[in-house]
Protein backbone atom coordinates (compact mmCIF):
# COMPACT_ATOMS: atom_id res chain seq x y z
CA UNK A 1 0.00 0.00 0.00
CA UNK A 2 1.14 3.53 -0.88
CA UNK A 3 1.96 5.73 1.60
CA UNK A 4 -0.06 8.65 1.75
CA UNK A 5 1.80 12.26 1.23
CA UNK A 6 1.93 14.29 4.43
CA UNK A 7 0.52 17.68 3.75
CA UNK A 8 2.93 20.68 4.34
CA UNK A 9 1.66 22.43 7.64
CA UNK A 10 0.65 26.44 7.16
CA UNK A 11 1.95 28.28 10.44
CA UNK A 12 -0.41 31.30 11.47
CA UNK A 13 1.59 34.23 12.78
CA UNK A 14 -0.17 33.94 16.14
CA UNK A 15 1.41 30.58 17.11
CA UNK A 16 4.81 32.52 17.84
CA UNK A 17 5.68 33.43 21.44
CA UNK A 18 3.77 35.72 23.54
CA UNK A 19 1.40 38.25 22.17
CA UNK A 20 2.72 41.18 23.67
CA UNK A 21 -0.78 43.43 22.69
CA UNK A 22 1.25 43.11 19.30
CA UNK A 23 -0.80 41.29 16.79
CA UNK A 24 0.91 42.57 13.25
CA UNK A 25 4.64 41.40 14.30
CA UNK A 26 6.41 39.03 16.31
CA UNK A 27 10.99 39.10 17.17
CA UNK A 28 12.55 36.80 19.07
CA UNK A 29 15.99 35.73 19.78
CA UNK A 30 17.21 32.51 17.17
CA UNK A 31 17.33 28.99 19.20
CA UNK A 32 15.78 25.57 19.39
CA UNK A 33 14.52 26.87 23.13
CA UNK A 34 12.91 29.81 22.05
CA UNK A 35 10.01 31.33 19.90
CA UNK A 36 11.52 30.08 16.97
CA UNK A 37 11.11 26.01 17.64
CA UNK A 38 9.05 25.72 14.62
CA UNK A 39 11.97 26.63 12.27
CA UNK A 40 13.80 23.40 12.84
CA UNK A 41 10.62 20.93 12.66
CA UNK A 42 9.81 19.10 9.22
CA UNK A 43 8.81 21.76 6.03
CA UNK A 44 6.44 24.20 6.62
CA UNK A 45 4.50 27.29 4.98
CA UNK A 46 3.75 30.13 6.57
CA UNK A 47 1.13 33.17 6.26
CA UNK A 48 3.81 36.05 7.31
CA UNK A 49 6.72 37.36 6.04
CA UNK A 50 10.00 36.88 7.74
CA UNK A 51 13.37 37.81 8.19
CA UNK A 52 16.07 35.48 10.11
CA UNK A 53 19.20 37.13 10.78
CA UNK A 54 22.12 34.38 11.85
CA UNK A 55 25.29 35.81 13.70
CA UNK A 56 27.37 32.79 13.22
CA UNK A 57 26.24 28.92 12.89
CA UNK A 58 26.32 26.05 9.79
CA UNK A 59 24.05 24.41 7.83
CA UNK A 60 21.19 23.84 5.21
CA UNK A 61 18.41 25.66 5.01
CA UNK A 62 15.75 24.78 2.49
CA UNK A 63 13.60 26.77 0.71
CA UNK A 64 11.00 25.75 -2.05
CA UNK A 65 13.05 22.81 -2.86
CA UNK A 66 16.29 24.21 -3.30
CA UNK A 67 19.05 23.73 -0.22
CA UNK A 68 20.99 26.87 0.93
CA UNK A 69 24.28 26.34 2.53
CA UNK A 70 24.68 28.68 5.42
CA UNK A 71 28.20 29.36 7.48
CA UNK A 72 28.18 32.42 9.77
CA UNK A 73 26.81 35.91 9.49
CA UNK A 74 23.87 35.59 6.82
CA UNK A 75 20.27 36.93 6.33
CA UNK A 76 16.96 34.72 4.95
CA UNK A 77 14.27 36.39 3.39
CA UNK A 78 10.92 34.28 3.41
CA UNK A 79 7.81 35.82 1.62
CA UNK A 80 4.29 34.04 2.71
CA UNK A 81 3.58 30.42 1.11
CA UNK A 82 7.54 29.78 0.86
CA UNK A 83 8.12 26.14 1.95
CA UNK A 84 11.12 25.59 4.32
CA UNK A 85 13.00 23.91 6.92
CA UNK A 86 16.06 24.68 8.79
CA UNK A 87 18.93 21.80 9.26
CA UNK A 88 21.88 23.13 11.50
CA UNK A 89 24.78 21.70 11.35
CA UNK A 90 26.33 24.20 14.48
CA UNK A 91 24.10 25.74 16.52
CA UNK A 92 22.89 29.31 15.84
CA UNK A 93 22.61 32.21 17.23
CA UNK A 94 20.78 35.45 15.83
CA UNK A 95 17.41 36.88 15.93
CA UNK A 96 13.89 36.57 14.13
CA UNK A 97 11.03 38.99 12.49
CA UNK A 98 8.12 37.66 11.51
CA UNK A 99 5.49 40.12 10.19
CA UNK A 100 2.13 40.27 8.31
CA UNK A 101 1.26 43.07 5.41
CA UNK A 102 -1.43 44.71 7.65
CA UNK A 103 1.15 46.15 9.57
CA UNK A 104 1.55 48.52 7.01
CA UNK A 105 -1.07 51.21 7.53
CA UNK A 106 -1.22 52.28 3.75
CA UNK A 107 -0.80 50.38 0.84
CA UNK A 108 1.54 52.48 -0.80
CA UNK A 109 4.25 51.74 1.98
CA UNK A 110 3.32 48.14 1.59
CA UNK A 111 4.04 47.78 -2.12
CA UNK A 112 7.29 49.75 -1.31
CA UNK A 113 8.48 47.62 1.41
CA UNK A 114 7.17 44.28 0.65
CA UNK A 115 6.91 44.37 -3.31
CA UNK A 116 8.58 47.03 -4.51
CA UNK A 117 12.19 46.85 -3.56
CA UNK A 118 14.39 43.89 -3.83
CA UNK A 119 14.30 42.68 -0.41
CA UNK A 120 10.98 40.26 -1.06
CA UNK A 121 11.46 39.28 -4.50
CA UNK A 122 9.99 35.59 -6.00
CA UNK A 123 11.16 36.54 -9.58
CA UNK A 124 14.45 37.12 -9.08
CA UNK A 125 15.37 35.18 -5.76
CA UNK A 126 17.77 35.58 -3.28
CA UNK A 127 17.07 34.62 -0.36
CA UNK A 128 20.20 34.08 1.18
CA UNK A 129 22.51 36.95 2.07
CA UNK A 130 25.51 36.84 3.49
CA UNK A 131 25.87 39.71 5.88
CA UNK A 132 29.36 42.28 5.76
CA UNK A 133 31.10 43.14 8.98
CA UNK A 134 29.96 46.87 8.47
CA UNK A 135 26.49 45.35 8.66
CA UNK A 136 26.62 43.59 11.35
CA UNK A 137 26.83 46.09 13.65
CA UNK A 138 23.65 48.18 12.12
CA UNK A 139 21.50 44.39 12.10
CA UNK A 140 22.42 44.15 15.98
CA UNK A 141 21.46 47.33 16.79
CA UNK A 142 18.09 46.93 14.90
CA UNK A 143 17.56 43.76 15.96
CA UNK A 144 18.00 44.68 19.62
CA UNK A 145 15.57 47.44 19.43
CA UNK A 146 13.10 45.33 17.94
CA UNK A 147 13.09 43.17 20.47
CA UNK A 148 13.32 45.61 23.79
CA UNK A 149 10.41 47.71 22.09
CA UNK A 150 8.26 43.78 21.41
CA UNK A 151 8.64 43.25 25.47
CA UNK A 152 8.60 46.85 26.58
CA UNK A 153 4.55 47.58 28.09
CA UNK A 154 3.98 50.66 26.56
CA UNK A 155 1.49 51.71 23.64
CA UNK A 156 1.98 52.36 20.30
CA UNK A 157 4.69 49.38 20.26
CA UNK A 158 3.17 48.52 16.48
CA UNK A 159 4.24 52.36 15.24
CA UNK A 160 7.68 51.89 16.77
CA UNK A 161 8.66 48.60 15.48
CA UNK A 162 7.12 49.22 12.16
CA UNK A 163 9.79 52.16 11.68
CA UNK A 164 12.63 49.80 13.01
CA UNK A 165 11.62 47.30 11.01
CA UNK A 166 11.80 49.88 7.63
CA UNK A 167 15.07 50.47 8.52
CA UNK A 168 15.70 47.11 8.99
CA UNK A 169 14.74 46.48 5.09
CA UNK A 170 16.18 49.48 3.52
CA UNK A 171 19.61 48.14 4.76
CA UNK A 172 18.90 44.47 3.62
CA UNK A 173 17.58 46.23 0.07
CA UNK A 174 21.25 48.33 0.13
CA UNK A 175 22.89 45.12 0.32
CA UNK A 176 20.81 43.52 -2.19
CA UNK A 177 22.36 46.60 -4.42
CA UNK A 178 25.62 46.43 -3.37
CA UNK A 179 25.55 42.43 -4.15
CA UNK A 180 24.26 42.60 -7.65
CA UNK A 181 26.76 41.41 -10.01
CA UNK A 182 26.33 44.36 -12.51
CA UNK A 183 28.18 46.87 -10.53
CA UNK A 184 26.41 50.00 -12.23
CA UNK A 185 23.48 49.43 -9.67
CA UNK A 186 20.79 50.52 -12.35
CA UNK A 187 18.51 53.71 -12.10
CA UNK A 188 16.60 55.52 -13.65
CA UNK A 189 13.00 55.38 -15.47
CA UNK A 190 13.45 52.19 -17.43
CA UNK A 191 14.58 50.11 -13.98
CA UNK A 192 11.67 51.93 -11.95
CA UNK A 193 9.47 50.53 -14.79
CA UNK A 194 10.95 47.39 -14.42
CA UNK A 195 10.44 47.60 -10.86
CA UNK A 196 7.23 48.39 -11.23
CA UNK A 197 6.49 45.69 -13.86
CA UNK A 198 7.69 43.41 -11.28
CA UNK A 199 5.73 44.00 -8.50
CA UNK A 200 2.41 44.12 -10.40
CA UNK A 201 3.21 40.55 -11.70
CA UNK A 202 3.63 39.43 -8.27
CA UNK A 203 -0.03 41.09 -7.40
CA UNK A 204 -2.00 39.71 -10.60
CA UNK A 205 -0.24 36.51 -11.76
CA UNK A 206 -2.91 34.25 -10.60
CA UNK A 207 -5.10 36.34 -13.10
CA UNK A 208 -3.09 37.90 -15.48
CA UNK A 209 -0.95 35.86 -18.07
CA UNK A 210 -0.78 38.27 -21.02
CA UNK A 211 2.22 40.94 -21.06
CA UNK A 212 -1.24 43.62 -22.83
CA UNK A 213 -2.58 43.14 -19.67
CA UNK A 214 0.67 44.78 -17.57
CA UNK A 215 1.10 47.06 -20.04
CA UNK A 216 -2.43 48.67 -19.30
CA UNK A 217 -1.87 48.71 -15.95
CA UNK A 218 1.30 50.44 -16.06
CA UNK A 219 0.49 53.08 -19.03
CA UNK A 220 3.15 51.71 -21.25
CA UNK A 221 3.42 49.57 -24.23
CA UNK A 222 4.08 45.47 -24.90
CA UNK A 223 7.78 46.23 -26.69
CA UNK A 224 8.78 48.35 -24.10
CA UNK A 225 8.28 45.78 -20.97
CA UNK A 226 9.82 43.36 -23.25
CA UNK A 227 12.88 45.47 -23.28
CA UNK A 228 13.47 46.54 -20.27
CA UNK A 229 12.85 42.50 -18.97
CA UNK A 230 15.18 41.40 -21.57
CA UNK A 231 17.98 44.34 -20.08
CA UNK A 232 17.46 43.57 -16.04
CA UNK A 233 16.17 39.61 -16.26
CA UNK A 234 17.49 38.25 -19.09
CA UNK A 235 14.52 37.23 -20.43
CA UNK A 236 10.97 38.79 -22.06
CA UNK A 237 8.54 40.07 -20.13
CA UNK A 238 6.08 36.75 -21.11
CA UNK A 239 8.84 34.43 -19.02
CA UNK A 240 8.94 37.10 -16.43
CA UNK A 241 4.86 36.29 -15.99
CA UNK A 242 5.13 32.57 -16.81
CA UNK A 243 8.64 31.96 -14.33
CA UNK A 244 6.54 33.63 -11.53
CA UNK A 245 3.37 31.50 -12.29
CA UNK A 246 5.16 28.09 -12.41
CA UNK A 247 7.05 29.03 -9.04
CA UNK A 248 3.90 29.43 -7.50
CA UNK A 249 2.66 25.77 -9.32
CA UNK A 250 5.77 23.89 -7.87
CA UNK A 251 5.52 25.20 -4.52
CA UNK A 252 1.97 23.60 -4.68
CA UNK A 253 2.89 20.20 -6.20
CA UNK A 254 5.84 20.12 -3.45
CA UNK A 255 3.54 20.74 -0.76
CA UNK A 256 1.06 18.16 -1.84
CA UNK A 257 -2.04 20.02 -0.75
CA UNK A 258 -3.92 20.57 -3.47
CA UNK A 259 -4.60 18.67 -6.70
CA UNK A 260 -2.85 19.34 -10.47
CA UNK A 261 -6.60 20.34 -11.52
CA UNK A 262 -6.78 22.96 -8.53
CA UNK A 263 -3.44 24.17 -8.53
CA UNK A 264 -4.34 25.30 -12.22
CA UNK A 265 -7.19 26.65 -11.24
CA UNK A 266 -6.22 28.69 -8.50
CA UNK A 267 -3.09 30.16 -10.99
CA UNK A 268 -6.29 31.17 -13.77
CA UNK A 269 -6.10 27.91 -15.98
CA UNK A 270 -9.32 26.59 -16.22
CA UNK A 271 -8.44 24.20 -18.45
CA UNK A 272 -6.10 21.74 -17.10
CA UNK A 273 -5.29 20.20 -19.99
CA UNK A 274 -4.02 23.38 -20.78
CA UNK A 275 -1.91 23.99 -17.76
CA UNK A 276 -0.30 20.67 -18.30
CA UNK A 277 0.84 21.52 -21.19
CA UNK A 278 2.04 25.19 -19.82
CA UNK A 279 3.82 23.49 -17.25
CA UNK A 280 6.01 20.86 -19.53
CA UNK A 281 6.38 23.28 -21.71
CA UNK A 282 8.18 25.60 -19.38
CA UNK A 283 9.58 23.02 -17.18
CA UNK A 284 10.53 20.05 -18.92
CA UNK A 285 8.01 18.00 -16.85
CA UNK A 286 4.25 17.67 -16.20
CA UNK A 287 2.96 18.56 -13.41
CA UNK A 288 2.57 14.80 -12.08
CA UNK A 289 6.07 14.20 -13.24
CA UNK A 290 6.92 17.35 -11.44
CA UNK A 291 5.38 15.77 -8.10
CA UNK A 292 7.06 12.24 -8.70
CA UNK A 293 10.58 13.27 -9.24
CA UNK A 294 10.95 16.69 -7.27
CA UNK A 295 12.76 15.00 -4.39
CA UNK A 296 15.28 12.74 -6.67
CA UNK A 297 17.54 15.63 -7.63
CA UNK A 298 19.27 18.33 -4.85
CA UNK A 299 20.23 21.37 -5.37
CA UNK A 300 22.42 23.08 -2.76
CA UNK A 301 22.99 26.67 -3.29
CA UNK A 302 25.75 28.49 -0.56
CA UNK A 303 25.77 32.27 0.36
CA UNK A 304 27.68 34.43 -1.40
Amino acid sequence: MKAKNKVIPILNIAQYCTDRDVWNIKVSSFSEEACTIAEFDEKHRHDYYEIIWLRKGKGIHMIDGVDYAYNGSVLFLLSPGQMHHIKPQEKADGYVVKFLPSLFKHSADADTYLTGNNVFDNIQAQPLLKVTSSLYAVLDDVFGKLTTEFNTDEQDKERIMLSYLQILITHIERLKRTNRQDATNPTGADYNLFQQYKSAVEKYFRQEHGVQQYADRLFTQTRTLNTIAKKYAGKNATAVIADRIVLEAQRDLYHNIKTIKEIGYDLGFDDPAYFTRFFKKQTGYSPLEYKMHRSEKSIVVKAG
